[in-house]
């Protein structure tokens, strides 16, 4: 009997985290038989005997592949994504972990009442691995009075209630192609995609924790590189879709860029630093709005100046 539900974890130099990612996984109360398929990219640490002894004991849930070298996230998660038998997909990263034992099935109920529906998710906590501390997601105001919020393929380049391990999602929709057209896969390509077949829905529900630390695949990356990297990413997706809706979270993301040279001060010298001048003036040719330009370089000279006092 195939399973209903396709449950993914990609791990690579997860082992402290792991075992609280798949017990998250098999405490899911569902009334549907599902799958966890475990792909590990040739990981270097304990992850191979951690995952091994749960396989063991839950050999009808567990599907376990160890790759013999190195592929890549990419590839893995192309490799895992084959894998999947169910007629949903749902995803989990080997240092995240889910709470909500019900997770698996209130979604796939969902996605089966409601043909119009692609996609689904979920609100989330942050755990900030290396204080020990443990926070909300930042997304009260969004939700504020809801008790969920439905976005499209319009709304994705305004505001995303999105996290990626907290989704299920249709497996027709899901066009593995895209791998191959776009640079370094993200997983906001197959959102915009997927979204094109119908609208999501996110629940103000919290169902899981997602883990900041210095190995994680986003939360490693600087204040700059992570405004870089979502500013290529939507890059991409108006080059090649031809989609200039993409320039409004440029736009946006061009905006945060700025406001970290300034008022997070991470530059001593904001008048000769290149990368802030260039930030500015593609915001400037992306909008035509002259009156912003002028006050952000103005802004340049008022806190190169102010910090040399």
């Amino acid at each position: 009997m195939n399973p209903k539900v396709s449950v993914i974890m990609l791990t690579y130099h997860h082992a402290p985290y792991l075992k609280q990612a798949i017990e998250g996984v098999l405490l899911q109360q569902t009334g549907f038989p599902f799958e966890l398929i475990i792909c590990n990219d040739c990981s270097p640490d304990d992850t191979d005997k951690i995952v091994k002894d749960f396989a063991e004991r839950h050999p009808d849930i567990i599907k376990y592949f160890k790759h013999e070298k190195n592929i890549g996230f990419v590839e893995n998660q192309r490799f895992a994504f084959r894998l999947a038998k169910g007629e949903y997909i749902a995803y989990c990263e080997g240092d995240d972990y889910w709470t909500d034992p019900e997770k698996l099935q209130f979604q796939a109920d969902f996605l089966d009442e409601n043909q119009e529906y692609v996609m689904t998710t979920a609100r989330n906590f942050l755990y900030h691995q290396n204080e020990e501390r443990l926070t909300g997601d930042g997304k009260d105001p969004m939700f504020s009075g809801k008790d969920f919020v439905d976005y499209t393929q319009e709304s994705f380049f305004t505001a995303r209630p999105t996290q990626t391990f907290t989704y299920m999602i249709r497996k027709k929709f899901l066009d593995l192609k895209w791998v191959d057209v776009y640079p370094d896969y993200r997983d906001l390509y197959y959102f915009y995609h997927l979204l094109e077949f119908g609208k999501g829905r996110s629940f103000n529900r919290m169902m899981g924790v997602y883990r900041l630390h210095d190995g994680g695949v986003y939360s490693s990356l600087k204040i700059e590189n992570k405004y870089r990297t979502s500013i290529n990413i939507f890059k991409n997706i108006r080059q090649i879709n031809h989609d200039k809706r993409a320039n409004t979270q440029i736009i946006k993301d061009l905006d945060q860029l700025i406001l970290q040279y300034y008022y997070r001060k991470e530059f001593k010298t904001p008048l000769v630093n290149f990368n802030l001048y260039q930030s500015i003036f593609e915001r400037f040719f992306l909008s035509g709005n002259v009156k912003i330009l002028l006050a952000q370089l103005l802004k340049v000279m008022k806190y190169t100046f102010k910090r040399q006092k």
